[in-house]
């Protein structure tokens, strides 16, 4: 390399040092955008579901769409020890009250209940109930199967 540079001029090994220069510094640069860059931690995360959980406890309710019944009238409260209460009517079918507990925990904007098999997302003082397999429910009912905040 020191030979190569010898058999040039000194104007050409003057540009030489140039570019090398110029491209060690925009290397430096692009190298050191990337490691200014926020990673998000398990911590972060943690914190994030925390304050999640926190705003998330409360009363929801609502009427679900039901196939042989008026509607399934739904009251969820959350509870800050991570315990729910479901309670739920067929409304029009029958006067019996249905009630399950249990725990609850959030995974990635989505609250799940143990012992029930379906899900919600968590939305603004909502909480949109999802199909079986975890997806939005679409269509024209789409919008009543939600539970809006009560307290």
């Amino acid at each position: 390399m020191v030979l190569f540079l010898k058999a040039l001029d000194k104007g050409v090994q003057m540009r030489f040092f140039n570019y090398i220069s110029i491209a060690l510094i925009v290397t430096a640069l692009f190298v050191g955008c990337i490691n200014n860059k926020k990673r998000t931690t398990a911590k972060d995360k943690l914190e994030n579901i925390e304050l999640l959980a926190a705003n998330i406890v409360g009363v929801y309710g609502g009427n679900l769409p039901c196939v042989d019944c008026d509607a399934i009238s739904t009251m969820l409260e959350l509870h800050r020890d991570h315990s729910y209460t479901l309670v739920y009517t067929y409304d029009g079918k029958s006067n019996d009250q249905f009630v399950k507990e249990g725990k609850w925990e959030i995974d990635k904007n989505r609250l799940i209940l143990d012992g029930v098999d379906y899900k919600y997302k968590i939305e603004s003082e909502l909480l949109v109930q999802l199909d079986l397999s975890g997806n939005e429910i679409t269509g024209e009912l789409a919008e009543s199967y939600q539970l809006a905040k009560k307290k």
